[in-house]
């Protein structure tokens, strides 16, 4: 086994799901959204997955109450 492979898999730790539904009345289809803390702090909207359109968006406290202070700090702080 000296030229065996290893492979490996970085992963992100996924702290929540938020439900959103798309804002264009033709479509309204219903979104589960994965987020990392770090996806969290730069989450300003989502594609779509039905019809691929930018629906602007931005977490609320009932979102994320347990990140919501961290999250705040965090986007107010510069860059």
């Amino acid at each position: 086994m000296a030229n065996s492979k290893v492979i490996v898999i970085p992963r992100d730790i996924l702290l929540f799901e938020i439900d959103r539904r798309c804002s264009f009345p033709d479509c309204g289809n219903r979104v589960l959204i994965g987020l990392t803390k770090h996806e969290a702090i730069n989450y300003t909207g989502f594609e779509c997955e039905h019809c691929h359109r930018w629906n602007d968006n931005q977490l609320t406290q009932k979102d994320v109450p347990e990140w919501w202070d961290e999250i705040q700090m965090m986007n107010q702080a510069p860059s």
